[in-house]
């Protein structure tokens, strides 16, 4: 059974944070996808101004990402968790009620900060809670959960949402906020130091800053590589795939749930498999990997407007079972190495640097995918995602290179 190998590693602790994650993946999964739908159809907003509030939601999570970070490190992670769950679960539930737009922008800014307290105190936490060498192991887990949770909840959505139905909207919403109430009441429960903020040792600083941590060029590399390798090999899937697929390849729209049902279900379905392989790799091997794999991909992507219209779409759906290798390797290895890279009083805002990466590569990726397919360079669209995703591989390959010069001069 491959969860086996997952749930023997997992303790109490453990157990409570991949489950929290797990309801609330479901929520996500519900309501992600259909936000704009929701907006649009339902309550008459533009879909431009539907685009600029998930831009301005990414942007509110950049900016607040450092300074929730070090509240982290300042006052624990459960104590930032706690009222971010409320915040997020109120939020959700307010979706359901936003008839104005002021309304639409206040809600989606609270939902972000909301999101923003979750998402590095759930990874401290989880970092805490394993033994090192099972980190690896454990970050896979919570990437397969992650994505098996969004796809339970994708599901439930089609059979809860009808046309036109205000109710039916309005319920998933409320579902959204129960979730959220769910991992409240998960992490109410979770009694460990772990979670609580980190006493210093005899020989370690009371308190940490960003400063020390850019101080660490390993980790300083890592922050620039990540950026750019999510902003070309991901931040255009979710936004630039459905617009090439149907307005340029000319696709039925009911292709989008099978191309990205092959991303999901590989992932569900691989990563033990994939977990296995990387044993036998270096950490920075794998990174290096990533960039070829996405630039596989998106390879993938160039040629399916040369062949047969079935075709095209059967190389879409090979792109993102290539493409779910890529997030294979990087959702267990990129966060073990950064939290690997730094010091225990200053892990909040290690995990901080990562949401700040998908938040850049959030922002950045929709604006490449919409100005270039918008201004009909499709097929330069995708070649400047090929290029893009191996522009990152260099900078590993020198991350690799000062981490093997930093062991040897401890020796």
């Amino acid at each position: 059974m491959p969860f086996k190998e997952f749930t023997s590693l997992l303790n109490s602790h453990s157990k409570r944070v991949i489950l929290g994650i797990c309801m609330n993946a479901i929520g996500n999964g519900m309501t992600m996808s259909l936000l704009l739908v929701y907006f649009h159809s339902i309550r008459g907003f533009s879909n431009t101004f539907g685009g600029l509030l998930l831009a301005g939601e990414a942007i509110a999570g950049l900016l607040i990402s450092g300074p929730l970070g070090a509240a982290v490190d300042k006052f624990g992670p459960k104590k930032v968790m706690l009222p971010g769950l409320v915040l997020a679960a109120s939020s959700a539930a307010t979706f359901a009620f936003i008839t104005q737009k002021w309304q639409a922008v206040v809600v989606m800014s609270l939902f972000a900060f909301g999101g923003q307290c979750i998402w590095p105190s759930q990874m401290v936490i989880l970092t805490r809670v394993t033994p090192e060498g099972d980190r690896k192991k454990i970050f896979g887990f919570q990437f397969m959960i992650l994505n098996l949770g969004i796809g339970f909840g994708g599901l439930l959505s089609s059979l809860i949402i009808q046309a036109g139905s205000l109710r039916s909207y309005q319920i998933m919403y409320w579902a959204d906020a129960v979730t959220y109430l769910v991992y409240l009441g998960i992490i109410l429960g979770l009694n460990t130091p772990h979670a609580e903020k980190y006493i210093a040792k005899d020989n370690e600083p009371e308190d940490g800053s960003y400063k020390e941590l850019f101080a660490i060029n390993e980790l300083r590399l890592l922050l620039i590589a990540g950026i750019i390798l999510l902003t070309f090999g991901y931040g255009g899937i979710q936004s630039g795939i459905p617009i090439f697929a149907t307005q340029y390849l000319h696709l039925s729209p009911k292709w989008l749930g099978i191309i990205f049902g092959v991303n999901t279900f590989s992932i569900v379905l691989l990563q033990p498999l994939v977990l296995r392989i990387l044993e036998k790799f270096s950490k920075y091997t794998a990174l290096i990997s990533i960039g070829i794999i996405w630039a596989l991909s998106w390879t993938f992507v160039g040629v399916s407007p040369f062949v047969p219209l079935f075709a095209g779409g059967l190389l879409l759906c090979a792109s993102q079972l290539v493409f779910a290798f890529g997030e294979m390797f990087h959702a267990p290895t990129n966060p073990t190495l950064m939290q690997e890279l730094t010091p225990e009083h200053i892990r909040g805002r290690a995990s901080s640097l990562i949401s700040l990466q998908w938040g850049i590569s959030g922002i950045l990726g929709p604006a490449i995918a919409g100005s270039m397919i918008g201004n009909s360079l499709d097929r330069q669209w995708v070649l400047v995602m090929i290029i893009g995703s191996l522009i990152p591989v260099p900078l590993f390959i020198k991350v690799r290179k000062e981490a093997l010069n930093s062991r040897n001069g401890h020796k």
